[in-house]
C-alpha cells in the first residue's frame, strides 16, 4: 500500500463495514484548514470524563501518531494484529480507517474524534454516523479530486452532513451549501461569526461567546485558532461538557507541527493557500528583527499562491522534501522568482536548516513552511540538535 495513493470511492468501505457495530460516538470533523486542531481540542476536553479515541492525518514522525487512546498512541504489535484487513485491497489510508474503526471498538473507548483525509463525501471516514458534524472551513484544495470552483469544494466537504447537528466556519457560498444540505437532512447549523463568536485577547488568549462567555487560553499560538477554539467551545456545550472541562480541555490541548516553535525556529504545516495567509499573518505575534523562511511543499498544491502569500523574509530557502510527490527545489525557486520571491535553493531539508541558521542574525526568526511532510522531516532533526526525543 502506497500512502499518496487516492482513490475516492466507498465501495471498499462500505464491504468493510457490513456485520460491524460501532460502540462508542463519533464527531466526525472536515473542512480545509484547522481540522487537527479542532480534533484535539475536542480530544483534551473529552479525555478529561471519559475514554475518548482520536484519529487524524498525516503524522509527522511515526504512523501511529494517528491514533491515540487516551494519550497512548496505537503500538506496533497491536497494528500487527489487523493484518487481515490486507484481504479488503484498501488503500493506505482506508486500511489505516478501518484499523482505527476497530482499535476504537477493542478498545471500547465512549467517543471517537474521526478526522476526515480528503473532500468529505467519498472520503474512508464517510462510512460513519456521526453524533456530531464538524466542518471547520472551505477554501480551494485539491481541485484535481474536489472541484475548481468553492461551491463543487463545499457540496463534497458538506457530504458528511448526515443526521447530526452541525459546526462550521465556513462563509458565502461555502456556507450557503453546507445551510441547503443541512436543511435537506433536517439537521442544525451553529455558524463561528454568528451563533458562536471569539475576540483574540492576545497570543493565545481569546473570548468566546456562544451559549455563555469563555475565557480561553491554548497552547496552540495564531490568531487563527480562534475560529477553531469557537468550534471546538460550542462542540464541547452540544456534547455536554462540562464548562470548566471545555476550558481545561482546550488549554491543555496540543498539536504538534502547528505554529510550534523549537528555539528560534517555528514549524507550521500551512498546506494550501489560505493557511499561508493565517501562518503569515499569526507570525506577527512574535518578536523578531526579520525572517528567514524555509519552504517545501508537493507539487500537487498552488504553489504560486502560497508563495504569494509568505510574508517578508529577508531570505527565503527553497528545498525538496523527502516524498514522491514533492516538488523540486528548483522548481520552487522558479516559481518563487516569477512572484518576485527570490528563494536560495537546498538540495535537502537538513542543508536548508543548516543554510538558515547561517543565515539568520542573533534576533531573527527561520520559519519552516509548507508541507506537514516538511514540517515532519525538520522537526525530526530540530529535536536532535535540541537534543529532545520526538512526540
Amino acid at each position: 500500500m502506497r500512502e499518496n495513493e487516492i482513490h475516492l470511492t466507498l465501495e471498499r468501505m462500505e464491504k468493510f463495514m457490513r456485520g460491524i457495530e460501532v460502540g462508542y460516538k463519533i464527531i466526525h470533523v472536515g473542512g480545509t484548514n484547522g481540522k487537527g486542531s479542532v480534533c484535539h481540542f475536542i480530544y483534551s476536553m473529552l479525555r478529561r470524563k471519559y475514554s475518548t479515541g482520536v484519529y487524524t492525518s498525516p503524522h509527522l514522525h511515526r504512523v501511529n501518531e494517528r491514533i491515540v487512546v487516551d494519550g497512548v498512541e496505537i503500538k506496533d504489535e497491536e497494528i500487527e494484529r489487523y493484518a487481515f484487513l490486507k484481504e479488503y485491497g484498501f488503500t493506505y489510508f482506508e486500511a489505516l480507517t478501518a484499523l482505527a474503526i476497530l482499535y476504537f471498538n477493542d478498545k471500547k473507548v465512549d467517543y471517537a474524534i474521526m478526522e476526515v483525509g480528503l473532500g468529505g463525501r467519498l472520503d474512508a471516514t464517510n462510512v460513519l454516523q456521526p453524533h456530531l458534524t464538524i466542518i471547520t472551513n472551505i477554501s480551494m484544495e485539491h481541485e484535481k479530486y474536489l472541484g475548481k470552483s468553492i461551491s463543487s469544494i463545499a457540496l463534497e466537504k458538506a457530504g458528511i452532513i448526515k443526521n447530526a447537528p452541525v459546526i462550521t466556519a465556513a462563509r458565502g457560498k461555502a456556507l450557503d451549501v453546507i445551510r441547503k444540505v443541512a436543511e435537506e437532512r433536517g439537521v442544525d447549523v451553529y455558524v463561528v461569526g454568528e451563533d458562536i463568536k471569539w475576540k483574540n485577547r492576545g497570543k493565545g488568549k481569546f473570548v468566546v461567546e456562544s451559549s455563555a462567555t469563555y475565557e480561553i487560553e491554548t497552547k496552540m499560538v495564531g490568531r487563527f485558532q480562534g475560529e477553531n477554539v469557537a468550534i471546538a467551545v460550542k462542540a464541547g456545550e452540544i456534547l455536554g461538557v462540562e464548562r470548566k472541562d471545555i476550558i481545561e480541555g482546550i488549554k491543555n490541548a496540543e498539536w504538534h507541527g502547528r505554529m510550534e516553535k523549537i528555539g528560534k525556529f517555528i514549524l507550521d504545516g500551512c498546506h494550501n493557500p489560505a493557511a499561508v495567509s493565517a501562518f503569515a499573518s499569526s507570525i506577527k505575534e512574535f518578536d523578531f528583527d526579520w525572517l528567514v523562511i524555509i519552504f517545501g511543499v508537493m507539487s500537487d498544491k498552488n504553489v504560486r499562491e502560497m508563495i504569494k502569500n509568505l510574508p517578508e523574509a529577508k531570505e527565503y530557502i527553497a528545498t525538496t522534501i523527502n516524498n514522491e510527490r514533492a516538488m523540486d527545489a528548483g522548481e520552487i525557486a522558479k516559481i518563487g522568482g516569477m512572484m518576485g520571491k527570490k528563494f536560495s535553493i537546498s538540495k535537502n531539508v537538513g542543508e536548508a536548516i543548516d543554510m538558515a541558521r547561517e543565515a539568520a542574525g542573533e534576533n531573527d526568526m527561520i520559519c519552516i513552511v509548507g508541507s506537514l511532510y516538511l514540517v515532519g522531516e525538520a522537526r525530526k532533526i530540530l529535536m536532535q540538535l535540541h537534543k529532545i526525543g520526538c512526540k
